[in-house]
């Protein structure tokens, strides 16, 4: 992997944490990492290892394929989702949970 994916990765990372209204000291906590290992994968100068990402995408609510291979949705290519990830964005984590918990639900009465 090239600087430049990693450095993506980190910055993926703050904005999901900025996001969240987390400081680096809290989001560290929160993963069970040191803050200089955390803050060194932000910047992108460390890629960390799975079973970091797992606590990562774990704490910030990320999908490992969309955050490590890049296949965040294009908000330019739809305004639709564009808006729905802002309305998300604005909602509190206790709301969030709320909504996955309704998506379970829908998934298991879909099948």
């Amino acid at each position: 992997m090239d600087q430049s994916e990693i450095k993506r990765i980190g910055q993926i990372l703050k904005d999901r944490r900025l996001q969240f209204g987390y400081t680096q000291e809290f989001a560290a906590e929160k993963t069970g990492i040191s803050y200089s290992y955390y803050t060194k994968i932000e910047r992108g100068e460390q890629l960390p290892s799975l079973e970091v990402c797992l606590q990562l995408a774990k704490t910030f609510r990320l999908s490992l394929d969309s955050w490590l291979l890049n296949t965040l949705p294009d908000m330019k290519s739809s305004p639709e989702m564009a808006a729905l990830f802002h309305q998300l964005k604005e909602m509190d984590s206790k709301s969030i949970h709320e909504v996955e918990l309704l998506l379970q639900k829908a998934a298991l009465l879909a099948k």
